[in-house]
C-alpha cells in the first residue's frame, strides 16, 4: 500500500505542475517551451486497468491534441526493481500514441534512491537504453525564506520532503507550514499535515521546541495549532499529544469526505473520539485505496 507521503508529493506534482517544468528547466537545463503552461492530462497508457501501468503524473505541453511535449512524473521514495521494467511503458505508451517526444522524470528525496533512479535503463544489449531525468535533493532547492516559500507553496513542502531530515530542516517547515495558510481546495489543511508527516524525527522535535520556547509565535493554520497546543496550556506534554490526535482527526475527516462526498455520522463520531494518532495514521493510510468508508475502518 502507498504510504502517505508518496501520495502528498504526487498531490504536490497535481497541485502544481509548473513546479516541474521549472525545475527542469533550471536544474537540468532541459530548455522545455515555457510558454505552454503544463497540463495533468490521463496516465493509463494501455487498455488494461492494471496499476503497474499507471504513471503518477502525465504532463502535457502544447495543443491537447497535437502536444509538442510530454513528461511523465513519478514519485520514488524507495528502491523498487519493479519500476525499471515498467517505466519504459511509461515513455513508450504516449510516444504511440501522441508521436511527440516523452521524457520520464523521477522525483526521489531520499539521495540513494536519487541516485538508483538516474542509472540509465538497458533494454536489450546496450542498444537501446532509457535515461530518467532525476530531480533529487540536489536539484530541490532548500526553502527558509517564508515570502520564497509563500508564492511556491508546493515547492516549499517538496523542499521539505527533500531536506526534511537534514541540519535545521525545522526551518524548512516552518517556511513551508507557513506558506499554506489561506490555500484553497483544502490545500491549507492537507500542506501541514503532509509537512509533519514528511519532517524527520529530530527536525520535528526541533520546531516543537522552537514552538513551545516562542509562545507568541503565531500558526495561522488551525491543524498546526492544534497540533502544537491543543486545548491546553502551550507546552504541557498532554496538549500536545491531544493536539496531534485532533488535528489528524480533522485530517482524516477532510481526506474521507474528499473522497467519498459523505461520511456516515457514527463513522465520524468515532474518528473525533480517538486520540490514538497512530490508529488515525493507519486509517488515513487506508483512505488512500479502500473504496468505501467501512472499508476505511474495517478492522
Amino acid at each position: 500500500m502507498p504510504k502517505l507521503p508518496h501520495e502528498a508529493l504526487v498531490q504536490l506534482v497535481r497541485c502544481a505542475p509548473e513546479m516541474v517544468v521549472d525545475l527542469l528547466q533550471r536544474e537540468l537545463a532541459l530548455g522545455l517551451p515555457l510558454h505552454l503552461p503544463p497540463r495533468v492530462t490521463a496516465a493509463e497508457f494501455v487498455d488494461l486497468n492494471l496499476a503497474e501501468y499507471r504513471a503518477d503524473v502525465v504532463l502535457m505541453l502544447g495543443d491537447p491534441e497535437r502536444p509538442s511535449e510530454v513528461i511523465v512524473v513519478e514519485v520514488q521514495s524507495e528502491i523498487d526493481a519493479r519500476k525499471r521494467r515498467v517505466w519504459p511503458i511509461y515513455v513508450a505508451g504516449p510516444r504511440v500514441r501522441l508521436g511527440c517526444p516523452v521524457v520520464l522524470v523521477v522525483i526521489a528525496p531520499d539521495p540513494q534512491v536519487a541516485a538508483w533512479c538516474a542509472e540509465p535503463i538497458d533494454l536489450g544489449r546496450g542498444c537501446s537504453v532509457l535515461r530518467p531525468m532525476v530531480l533529487g535533493p540536489d536539484q530541490i532547492p532548500v526553502i527558509t525564506d517564508h515570502e520564497v516559500a509563500r508564492r511556491s507553496p508546493e515547492l516549499a513542502v517538496l523542499s521539505v520532503a527533500a531536506h526534511g531530515r537534514e541540519l535545521g530542516a525545522e526551518h524548512i517547515a516552518l517556511a513551508a507550514i507557513a506558506a499554506s495558510h489561506d490555500l484553497d481546495n483544502d490545500r491549507d489543511l492537507l500542506y501541514p499535515d503532509f509537512i509533519l508527516a514528511l519532517l524527520g524525527d529530530l527536525a520535528r522535535a526541533a520546531l516543537e521546541k522552537i514552538v513551545m520556547q516562542a509562545r507568541n509565535y503565531e500558526f495561522q493554520s488551525d491543524f498546526v495549532r492544534k497540533y502544537f497546543y491543543g486545548g491546553k496550556a502551550e507546552g504541557k506534554a498532554e496538549g500536545l499529544t491531544e493536539g496531534k490526535a485532533a488535528g489528524k482527526a480533522e485530517v482524516l475527516l477532510k481526506l474521507l469526505r474528499r473522497k467519498f462526498t459523505a461520511v456516515d455520522a457514527a463513522y465520524e463520531a468515532r474518528v473525533l473520539a480517538c486520540s490514538d494518532v497512530d490508529q488515525l495514521d493507519a486509517w488515513a493510510e487506508r483512505v488512500l485505496d479502500a473504496d468505501s468508508v467501512a472499508a476505511v475502518f474495517a478492522a
